[in-house]
C-alpha cells in the first residue's frame, strides 16, 4: 500500500502537465478535463494512507531496533536522501523545465536535441527553491522525532501512562468502545481539515513549516504508529474489506464533485460557500479513512503470501518517487508536438516515465550501494530469482 502510493506520484504529477484547464508550471497542448479528475481523486486519499503506512512501519521499526536503531537508520533512509535528493534533484527539475519551454518554442527545421541544449538555460536558482516533491521527507523528519521521543520518555519514566494509552486505543479499535473509534477519528480529522485554506488539503510549498498541514497529516501517521502495538487490527480489517473498498470509492466519487462544486462557489463568492466548504472537508475526512481501511484489507486478503514482481515493485518505488519529477516535465516535453489526444498521450507519458526510471533502477541502482540504502533490501536479483545463498534483510 506504501508503495502503491508513491508510485501515484507519477501518476498525479505527468497527469498534471495534461490539466484542462491548466494549473500546472508546464503544461501540454492536448489537454483533457480527465486529468483534473485523476488528479484531485489521487490528491484526496494518497498522502494520508501513506502517511498511516509510514507511522505504523515507524512504530515497527523503533520497537524492533531501539531508539539507537531507529534514528540510524531513519537518519540512511530519510535525512540523507532528502539532503542529497535536494541538491540533486532540484537542478535536474530547473533543467527540465528550461529544455521543455526551449522546445516547445522551436521552429520544426531546428527541433533537435542538440539545438535545443544549446539554446536552453542551465541556471538553477536555489535561492528560491522550496522542497518540491520532497516535502513528504521534510514532514516525516518532523513526526519520527515527535513520536519516538514521545513513546521513548512514556515507556521510560511513565510506564502507567503509556499502557492507558494502549488501552484507550485497543479498545476504541478492537475493543467494546470499537463503534465510536472510527467516527471519532474522523470527527478530528474534519475538525482538522477545517484550517485549510482550500477545499481538500493545502499543498506546502516552503520549508517553512505550515503548522495545520503538520497537524492534519500528524494525525495519520499517528493512527498507524499506534495500530502497530495493536496489530490484531489489520487481520481484522479482512472483515467487511470489499465493503469498505467499495463504500470508500463511492465516497470518493461524491467527494469528487463536491469539491468541484465548492471550488466554484467560493470563486463565485456564493452565499453558502462556508457551508459547502465544512461538508467538503467533512466528506473528505470520511472518504479517506473508509478507503484506507478498505484498500488495507483488501491488501491483506489478496497479498497472502510473497510475490517477487510485487516486492521488486516496492523495492524500486522510493527511488521513482525520488527521482520522478523532472522526467514528467522532459519526457512529456518531448511528445509535445506529437498532434494526440490528450486522454492518450497523458497515459502513454506516464508508462514511458515509469519504464525509464524502471530501467534506470535495475541497471544502475539495484545492488549498488544506493540501492540498498533506498529499498534496505541486500540482495540484487532480477525480479523473479533470489541470488543464491541469499537472504532478505530485515526491512520496515
Amino acid at each position: 500500500v506504501r508503495a502503491t502510493m508513491m508510485l501515484l506520484g507519477v501518476v498525479i504529477h505527468t497527469a498534471l502537465v495534461y490539466c484542462e484547464p491548466q494549473i500546472w508550471v508546464y503544461e501540454d497542448p492536448d489537454r483533457t478535463a480527465l486529468a483534473g479528475i485523476l488528479v484531485l481523486a489521487i490528491h484526496i486519499f494518497r498522502m494520508p494512507a501513506f502517511f498511516v503506512m509510514a507511522g505504523f512501519f515507524g512504530a515497527m521499526l523503533f520497537d524492533r531496533r531501539g531508539p539507537g536503531g531507529f534514528a540510524s537508520h531513519r537518519y540512511d533512509r530519510i535525512v540523507l536522501p532528502l539532503v542529497i535528493g535536494w541538491f540533486v534533484i532540484f537542478p535536474l527539475v530547473a533543467w527540465s523545465l528550461s529544455f521543455a519551454f526551449t522546445w516547445a518554442y522551436l521552429p520544426t527545421e531546428e527541433r533537435t536535441i542538440g539545438f535545443a541544449y544549446e539554446k536552453m538555460s542551465l541556471n538553477a536558482d536555489f535561492a528560491d527553491a522550496g522542497p518540491m516533491h520532497l516535502w513528504f521527507l521534510y514532514y516525516l523528519v518532523y513526526f519520527y522525532l515527535a513520536f519516538a521521543t514521545a513513546t521513548f520518555l512514556l515507556r521510560r519514566f511513565a510506564a502507567p501512562v503509556a499502557g492507558w494509552c494502549r488501552t484507550a486505543f485497543r479498545s476504541l479499535s478492537l475493543g467494546r468502545l470499537r463503534w465510536i473509534g472510527l467516527p471519532a477519528v474522523i470527527i478530528v480529522t474534519s475538525l482538522q481539515m477545517l484550517t485549510m485554506e482550500k477545499p481538500g488539503i493545502d499543498t506546502t510549498e516552503s520549508f517553512w513549516p505550515a503548522w495545520h498541514i503538520i497537524f492534519l497529516y500528524g494525525l495519520y501517521f499517528g493512527v498507524g504508529w499506534a495500530a502497530f502495538g495493536n496489530r490484531e487490527i489489520v487481520e481484522r480489517l479482512k472483515d467487511w474489506a470489499w465493503l469498505r473498498l467499495g463504500v470508500g470509492g463511492s465516497l470518493l466519487m461524491c467527494a469528487l464533485g463536491m469539491s468541484v462544486t465548492t471550488s466554484l462557489a467560493i470563486d463565485g463568492e456564493a452565499e453558502h460557500a462556508d457551508a459547502m466548504f465544512i461538508a467538503n472537508q467533512c466528506l473528505q475526512a470520511t472518504t479517506c479513512w473508509i478507503l484506507i481501511l478498505g484498500i488495507t484489507g483488501v491488501s491483506e486478503r489478496l497479498f497472502t503470501r510473497a510475490n517477487p514482481a510485487v516486492r521488486y515493485m516496492v523495492d524500486a518505488s522510493y527511488w521513482i518517487y525520488l527521482m520522478h519529477l523532472p522526467l514528467t516535465f522532459f519526457i512529456p516535453a518531448l511528445f509535445r508536438h506529437w498532434n494526440m489526444w490528450g486522454l492518450v498521450k497523458m497515459p502513454v507519458m506516464i508508462v514511458l516515465v515509469t519504464v525509464v526510471l524502471l530501467v534506470v533502477y535495475h541497471v544502475a541502482v539495484r545492488g549498488t550501494a544506493l540501492g540498498v540504502l533506498l529499498s534496505g533490501r541486500r540482495y540484487p536479483v532480477w525480479p523473479f530469482t533470489r541470488a543464491r545463498g541469499s537472504e532478505p534483510a530485515p526491512t520496515e
